[in-house]
This record gives structure tokens, C-alpha cells and sequence, in this order.
């Protein structure tokens, strides 16, 4: 099984969001990888920010490494769960896209990527089994979804204040709603303190379908 998690616009808990359902993955017996485009995984989980090589560097354009090796880059954070951070700010050279898709395919693990608002070409969203859109109910965010290649399916993160409904998000998107996750202090607090994974059980098991 493979996510990909993305968002029309910054700002809409895409990463906490990969992140938890990460966690929960593995809390659930599932040997996971996290891959992250974005550079945000570290700071939500509370990990020691790397300097080591990351996936921007095994998509490098010079690179040789085949799946097992992006793995190895990753470090373990809980019992299951490799986080694959960043690394490089940049990719060198022409991205191997392609040798990531199929890495994607190869590998034993649920795959989990938090790609945020980063650009994702068509092979990489095609190898993996479910592309998910992280979304406020905001009119400007869904604006800029319409343009956007259609996901699978939606993560609300539900507001009691707005206007827009979680209905009518999946409605304007024309994809069913995999989970809603409500905007809780409880869950802004463990990620200011580095506690998302010893309280994502507590915060998000019963929002996440069985994955």
C-alpha cells in the first residue's frame, strides 16, 4: 500500500497529517516508510534535524541507488515506522522520477509520502495506490485545488468556524472524504512539544480508517 499526500496551498496540516498516518501505520503492525519532499517531517516528529543525504539526494541525477539504499538513508523513529527526510534542499541534475515510482513498487513496506504543495510528476502519482488532498474547508484552497490533477480521495481538516462544510468539500472536489481531523489544540500542542508520536494513538485512532 502506497499514500501520497498532497495540498493546494501551504498552511492546511498536510504534514501533520502524513505524519500521523505514518505513525498510525506502524502502530498498527505495518512496516512503514515516510518519505519527505517537503522538509517538514523532523520538526513535527521532534527528530534531530539530519544533515545526512536524504531522498533529494538519491533522486539526484548522478545517483546510482536502487530502493533498498533510499531505506538505509532513513533513520527509525518508532518500532516500524523509517522516516527518509529531505536532505538536499535541491535535486541535482534531472530528478530520477521514474527509478522512484519504481522503488515505490518494489518496496515492502507501506509507502508513505508527504509531497505538501511540492510538484509531483504524473509517474510518481501513477505508482503509488492513493493520492490524498489535505484541505482546510477554505474557498481559496479549494480554488486552487480545481486545477490540480484530481485526487483519490480527501482529508478534511474540519473547522467549526467556516462556512464550508466537509460535504461540500468533497462535493466541489468530486472525491469521497477518507477521514476528517478535527482542529484540536491537543494535537497543535504535541507537535509544539515533540510528542506526536508518543500521542498519536490517543489523537488520531479513530480518525484514520484501518490502514
Amino acid at each position: 500500500m502506497s499514500t501520497l499526500f498532497m495540498s493546494p496551498k501551504g498552511g492546511n496540516c498536510t504534514t501533520v497529517t502524513t505524519a500521523a498516518f505514518a505513525l498510525m501505520s506502524a502502530a498498527r503492525g505495518t512496516n512503514t516508510v515516510l518519505f519527505d519532499l517537503c522538509g517538514d517531517i523532523p520538526a513535527v516528529l521532534g527528530m534531530v534535524e539530519p544533515s545526512s543525504p536524504g531522498i533529494n539526494d538519491w533522486l539526484s541525477e548522478h545517483n546510482e541507488g536502487d530502493a533498498e539504499t533510499l531505506v538505509k538513508s532513513g533513520t527509525p523513529l518508532v518500532n516500524g515506522l523509517v522516516v527518509v527526510h529531505r536532505g538536499s534542499k535541491f535535486v541535482e541534475g534531472q530528478p530520477r522520477w521514474l527509478q522512484l515510482a519504481e522503488a515505490i513498487q518494489s518496496l515492502p513496506h507501506t509507502v508513505v509520502i508527504d509531497a505538501g504543495i511540492t510538484y509531483v510528476p504524473q509517474e510518481v502519482r501513477d505508482a503509488v495506490r492513493t493520492v490524498t488532498m489535505v484541505t482546510r474547508p477554505c474557498y481559496l484552497s479549494l480554488r486552487r485545488a480545481t486545477h490540480l490533477p484530481k485526487p483519490h480521495n480527501v482529508v478534511v481538516i474540519r473547522e467549526e468556524s467556516r462556512a464550508l462544510t466537509v460535504n461540500d468539500v468533497s462535493h466541489v472536489l468530486g472525491v469521497p472524504t477518507f477521514a476528517e481531523v478535527p482542529f484540536n489544540p491537543s494535537i497543535s500542542r504535541s507537535v509544539d512539544a515533540g510528542l506526536l508520536p508518543s500521542r498519536v494513538e490517543q489523537l488520531f485512532g479513530n480518525i484514520f480508517p484501518e490502514v
